[in-house]
């Protein structure tokens, strides 16, 4: 039997997240020892770091007596930020989609507004940017039809999508998904999703009807970019309410025995989705099919841990976040490194993202060898710990390797 080891501030966070996407929310009460003590201020900060304030914010009502004012008012403020900034992207996926239409390019939205179709409440889920799959063959038509359109093409390295921004809109133009896996897998997942932009479902939001993915492919699509982030920088609430709402509104159908479970066994991602599954349905109080309910709580507890402490995109703990490249030894084209190798490639990423290299790129040799030095100057100091990185890695990389990600199971 799992041992519980939530603090309390955990427990309210879940509870009140749990309460906006529950499968019997009613059911979900607190009591005054479940109040006392609580430091709400740390909650409120959690909720967002998670990037689920609108969800704990829409859930906290009843309990206001035990929320400090300033806190409170502070939580309201960021609820409404966050309200603002859904607007300009759904003003943004509008004016895309309209783009696209307009010459009858087939795309997908991912994530975002796909993923919040499947919410009880549709106005709960938080919204960063507008991410979108294209046919790949007309890639060259798309980019120069959104620079026409005054959207400035972003001339990064990524190796599955392309950013266009202008002012208040951010696009990710995806040619693949993200965390497709290297080698056999990846050709089968390709395989899978290669139809997936022409066999759309429609959904409707605040910024009219889009193109989704089918339930099947949404599924999937799902999977590989919780486990993209999780063997990364980390995953959040956020992360998991998507897949949790989904499985509430999908548990029944048929595409999960016919299609999806095979697949996900023949891939190695079945065990990965058992214990995703049973994780949601035992922190976040959503559906738990007879297929996940095998899996043992105390991974789930394992993993909760692990999403509490990274936050999305690793907000929650810079080490835990710039740790993650170190969980995995195995490069985007499927070739094994060593940790050391690692620790340099998260010099040079932070080198790129330096003003002074965005400045100017051939300063970058100078900068890389500043960022050294800054890094070894906080260690001397004890303002950071290098050694925590690597140990927090181990400890997560003890943790992912139970869900055999990519292993095989047929």
């Amino acid at each position: 039997m799992r041992k519980d080891i939530l603090t309390k501030e955990q427990k309210i966070l879940l509870f009140l997240t749990a309460k906006s996407i529950a499968k019997a929310p009613s059911l979900l009460t607190l009591n005054q020892g479940d109040l006392d003590g609580v430091d709400w201020q740390t909650v409120a900060i959690a909720s967002n770091k998670q990037a689920v304030p609108l969800a704990t914010f829409d859930a906290v009502t009843p309990y206001l007596s035990a929320v400090p004012q300033d806190v409170y008012a502070k939580w309201q403020k960021i609820a409404m930020a966050v309200l603002h900034s859904g607007f300009f992207v759904m003003q943004s996926q509008a004016d895309l989609i309209e783009i696209l239409n307009s010459r009858d390019f087939p795309y997908i939205i991912l994530k975002g507004a796909a993923a919040n179709g499947y919410y009880p409440n549709k106005g709960i889920r938080a919204f960063g940017d507008v991410d979108f799959l294209i046919d790949p063959e007309k890639q060259a038509e798309i980019e120069n039809l959104l620079i026409e359109k005054g959207y400035e093409k972003s001339h990064g390295d990524h190796p599955n999508h392309v950013v266009f921004t202008k002012p208040r809109a951010h696009l990710e133009m995806h040619f693949e998904v993200a965390g497709v896996p290297y080698g056999k897998q990846g050709e089968r997942v390709r395989e899978f999703l290669k139809n997936a932009v022409f066999t759309p479902q429609k959904k409707t939001c605040d910024g009219g009807e889009f193109n989704a993915p089918s339930d099947v492919n949404h599924a999937l699509i799902l999977l590989l970019h919780m486990q993209h982030h999780m063997l990364g920088e980390g995953l959040g609430l956020r992360h998991l309410c998507d897949w949790a709402t989904f499985v509430n509104a999908t548990a029944e159908q048929d595409f999960w025995q016919a299609q999806l479970i095979p697949f996900l066994k023949e891939i190695g991602l079945f065990t990965y989705t058992a214990v995703m599954t049973k994780t949601c349905a035992i922190y976040l109080k959503t559906a738990c099919p007879n297929w996940a309910n095998a899996v043992d709580e105390e991974i789930c507890q394992e993993v909760i841990l692990d999403v509490l402490a990274c936050g999305n995109f690793g907000q929650n703990d810079a080490q835990r976040s710039k740790g993650g490249m170190l969980v995995s030894e195995h490069g985007k084209d499927g070739t094994k490194h060593g940790r050391l190798y690692y620790l340099f490639k998260i010099l040079h990423d932070e080198t790129l993202s330096s003003k002074m290299v965005k400045f100017c790129v051939l300063l970058y040799p100078i900068a890389y060898i500043g960022k050294i030095f800054w890094h070894l100057g906080r260690a001397i100091s004890g303002k950071s710990k290098p050694i925590q990185v690597f140990t927090e890695a181990e400890k997560r990389k003890k943790v992912y390797d139970k869900l055999k990600v990519f292993e095989s199971e047929k």
